[in-house]
């Protein structure tokens, strides 16, 4: 199916730098259109932890890819990807320029590298064990038979990432080998910006971020999704942020232990996404705290370029 597409940037970078003030100057300067492409915005009712933009800033700009899914449903980058896919279009049809803003890297390599993603449905019932498993015995105990039988995802995946552990393991399960490697179709043309700081900032601002959503009601929130009835290891609640108020919730460690606790998986997850979007040569990294100007810059170069072919041949699935 041929699908038309938009003009494309891309705004990257690790989480707390910045990004979303950012997006939000482009798209008013530039008339874009936002694609958050991060996977904790997909769930409803996540709005301090997963620092969605506010319903003013979603009323002054159009937000897409946001409040999909329930907290224990699973949301995929396949998905994602058929969906973004659909958005782009969308956009394309009404000129406008789409501006793709997140940290979640492999969700942006599907989105806009046209990576063919291994189709596994969802096997309810071995998610099942496989939570129960982890309940009772830890979740390194999964990351030892994924290491077992997929040492490659093994490797990327950190051994206290439930989700990702559950989801490994249903693939190699299902197909009786490796997840298999996501291989590239065809790249959509997009301006690649990066923003990034000095990495002890950096850190300081993720603290910060951390206080300011604990002041804001993280805790009530985690409570909330709690009392609606979500499990406590269902996707989205097993995320740095909420398995920690939950941790205090539960009175297995006190609030100055869950926040420092929170802000440490913070930082381990910067690490992960600045090796993710390093490896990257397309990025054009820019100073968060001083170069506004040359961001403003840049895509206005990239518009007045010749704008790439409107049409492409998609393979991606519209169920």
């Amino acid at each position: 199916m041929s699908l038309q597409v938009p003009r494309i940037v891309v705004l990257v970078g690790p989480t707390a730098v910045g990004k979303s003030r950012l997006a939000m100057t482009l798209a008013e300067e530039f008339d874009a259109e936002i694609i958050s492409a991060d996977s904790r915005q997909v769930y409803r009712y996540m709005d301090i932890g997963t620092a969605k933009p506010s319903g003013e800033e979603r009323a002054r700009i159009k937000h897409h890819m946001i409040d999909l899914v329930e907290p224990n449903d699973t949301y995929s980058a396949r998905r994602f990807t058929e969906e973004g896919t659909r958005v782009l279009a969308a956009i394309a049809n009404r000129g406008k320029l789409a501006l793709v803003v997140g940290g979640t890297g492999f969700y942006i390599r599907g989105l806009l590298d046209g990576m063919s993603i291994p189709r596994v449905s969802p096997n309810a019932e071995l998610r099942i064990r496989l939570r129960d498993e982890a309940a009772a015995h830890g979740p390194e105990v999964l990351h030892a038979r994924l290491a077992g039988r997929d040492p490659v995802s093994a490797a990327r995946i950190h051994p206290n990432n439930l989700p990702r552990l559950v989801r490994a393991l249903e693939i190699v399960e299902q197909l009786g080998t490796p997840v298999p490697t996501a291989l590239p179709t065809a790249a959509l043309p997009a301006l690649f910006l990066g923003l990034t700081m000095e990495r002890s900032d950096m850190y300081t601002a993720a603290d910060i971020r951390v206080r300011a959503q604990v002041d804001a009601g993280l805790l009530d929130e985690a409570h909330n999704l709690l009392s609606m009835g979500y499990p406590r290891e269902c996707p989205a609640l097993t995320g740095f942020g909420y398995r920690e108020m939950i941790a205090f919730i539960d009175g297995r460690c006190d609030l100055p232990t869950a926040i420092a606790g929170y802000q440490g998986a913070t930082r381990r997850y910067i690490r992960r996404q600045y090796t993710w979007f390093n490896a990257d040569p397309r990025i054009q990294w820019l100073d968060a705290r001083s170069q506004q100007d040359r961001a403003l810059s840049l895509v206005d170069g990239y518009l007045r370029q010749e704008p790439p072919d409107p049409l492409f041949e998609s393979s991606k699935s519209d169920d």
